[in-house]
């Protein structure tokens, strides 16, 4: 009768969440789902959503997250790449069907979910993870991080980014309550943080890009927020900025844990508890491993190198995932047999680039390949760079993945370029809005600029350095509409003028007229919140994200604010 699950103002008990559970199970054997079969889930954050979850693992079935914010082309192609029995996107389809027969359960090395992360192919790679490594996940934890019914968790991140399965599964399995937290919350940090003081939450999970703009909201609120644990993973931590979280949150009352880990390892690998300290010296060590997990660095031959030189991040023990799904022989190439492990279990050859210190920790120092990190999200320049070639308007394309090297991850930025295809226009408008439908939206190019021909080397290689600056060569969909002369803006009145200001601070132009698009000048989801903190600290009204949404040009946006001051 304990509380498992919230969302909105509904909460469902554990016996609740169970019962739901059954009957969507018996839904889906009524649709024809078997044992092994794959089963889509393009639901929003919901209680309904982790109900299914459950109910495909009762089914003895394998759930494929399909974020429905993505684009349907991009969720067509990943359904199709799995092969899914069936997609559920309205539950109301698996209820009201009779009990499906007793069958035994599933073994802990069966399948339990397909997560895809980028592939450099363009063709999304399906990581097939068993039951058992999330339970060992959970298990290796449990002790040190003092996770019991007494937690509230949140479910901030999308289903189809590995960090959730960590929140959901840490909460349910360790009986805790999981809130559920709804797209445009977790896009207000301010929203964010309200609910996180509203609901008690003591467990919280975040990417460091998004723990910036929580915490900042936290200095502002008149309530602190009373997490005991935050657990920071997805991408690299800069731990400087965390002086001031300190300040308000002790350590004997907050403890902040960073984590490494992969998609393939099953969310995490190593884990580091970061007190003010790590942060003064701006230690970029990840910890080490969890309990059942092993880490080793690699030189490019498979020998272990010296403590302290840098190597590729070998990954072992209880995390290691399958494989990738109908890809053999790219798992045979990333999945390695363990020459040390005489019961035949295998590595996670990573593609990090880390070294061990004397000390037993990981340092995680970026990646070997072009792999980066855009928002906590692992994307390959490849797979974008694939998508742009399949338009029948480019002959040849290049992907440059920019900025982020002072630890702003907003700053980074992805910008394409194409040669058009004979007969085709060279307006890139089209590329893009392709690109756009299907890619998610944090792979999709901040600018789209059409050359002639793109440089390359004397080896007949392309040569990025000699890449224009985005929009300076031939045409670019963000090339910025005439406005008025930067002397002439002074003389605007009305928040129109300022909203521009503050829209040249953010995104880095130098002007910027009314029918600019913020999306299509490069901007994302963290630029949005920045521009809303400037509005108010520059005394305009807030800019809600879903109103950018609405009104993306500055002109409509200006409108719709003046209207809300009115």
């Amino acid at each position: 009768d304990a509380p498992a699950l919230t969302a909105g103002s509904t909460t469902l008990s554990y016996a609740e969440l169970d019962a739901r559970a059954e009957a969507l199970a018996d839904g889906l054997y009524a649709h024809g789902v078997r044992p092994g079969d794959l089963v889509g889930l393009c639901l929003p954050r919901s209680t309904d959503l982790v109900a299914a979850m459950l109910a495909v693992l009762k089914a003895d079935a394998v759930h494929v997250p399909l974020d429905p914010e993505h684009p349907a082309d991009r969720r067509e192609r990943t359904a199709r790449d799995a092969g899914v029995r069936l997609t559920v996107e309205d539950p109301a389809t698996l209820t009201g069907h009779p009990p499906r027969p007793a069958a035994p359960g599933g073994e802990p090395g069966s399948p339990a979910y397909v997560i895809h992360t980028s592939g450099s192919t363009g063709r999304p790679k399906g990581v097939v993870v068993p039951h058992g490594n999330v339970t060992a996940l959970v298990d290796a934890v449990r002790e040190d991080f003092g996770l019991s019914p007494d937690d509230t968790w949140t479910c901030f991140h999308s289903a189809a980014f590995d960090f959730s399965v960590w929140e959901i599964w840490g909460a349910l399995l360790t009986g805790g309550r999981l809130v559920v937290v709804d797209h445009w919350t977790t896009r207000s940090p301010e929203n964010f943080h309200a609910l996180l003081v509203r609901e008690g939450v003591s467990v919280l999970s975040q990417t460091p890009s998004a723990f910036t703009q929580l915490a900042a909201a936290d200095r502002t609120a008149q309530e602190a927020v009373a997490a005991r644990l935050v657990v920071l993973g997805g991408e690299p931590l800069d731990a400087r900025p965390l002086l001031d979280w300190f300040d308000r949150h002790p350590k004997d009352r907050c403890r902040l844990v960073n984590m490494y880990g992969i998609t393939e390892t099953t969310v995490h690998v190593t884990a580091a508890t970061v007190t003010r300290r790590e942060a003064l010296a701006g230690s970029r060590s990840v910890g080490r491993p969890l309990p059942g997990w092993s880490v080793r660095v690699l030189d490019a031959h498979g020998r272990p190198v010296p403590p302290g030189a840098p190597g590729e991040i070998v990954v072992g023990g209880a995390g290691v995932a399958l494989g990738y799904l109908n890809r053999p022989a790219l798992t045979a190439e990333r999945f390695v047999p363990d020459p040390l492990d005489s019961a035949g279990r295998r590595l996670y050859r990573s593609g990090d680039l880390g070294r061990l210190l004397p000390d037993g920790t990981l340092e995680h120092l970026g990646r070997i390949d072009d792999q980066v990190k855009v928002r906590g999200f692992r994307i390959e320049p490849g797979e974008i760079r694939h998508v742009l070639l399949e338009d029948p308007a480019v002959s040849a394309a290049a992907v440059t993945v920019t900025g982020g090297d002072a630890g702003d991850a907003a700053a980074v930025r992805i910008d394409a370029y194409v040669v058009p295809a004979p007969g085709a226009g060279e307006d890139p408008g089209p590329v893009r809005e392709r690109a756009a439908r299907l890619l998610p939206p944090h792979m999709v190019p901040a600018t789209v600029t059409v050359l002639p021909a793109l440089p390359l080397t004397a080896n007949g290689k392309l040569d990025p350095a000699r890449l224009p600056a985005p929009g300076t060569s031939g045409d670019s969909v963000t090339a910025p509409a005439p406005a008025a002369a930067p002397g002439e803006a002074s003389h605007e009145a009305g928040p129109a003028a300022a909203l521009a200001a503050i829209w040249c601070d953010v995104l880095g132009v130098e002007a910027i007229g009314p029918d600019d698009d913020f999306w299509d000048l490069g901007g994302n989801s963290l630029y949005a919140i920045r521009i809303g903190t400037l509005a108010r600290e520059r005394g305009l009204p807030g800019v809600p994200l879903r109103q950018l949404y609405l009104t993306p040009t500055l002109g409509a946006l200006s409108e719709a604010l003046a209207r809300k001051k009115t």
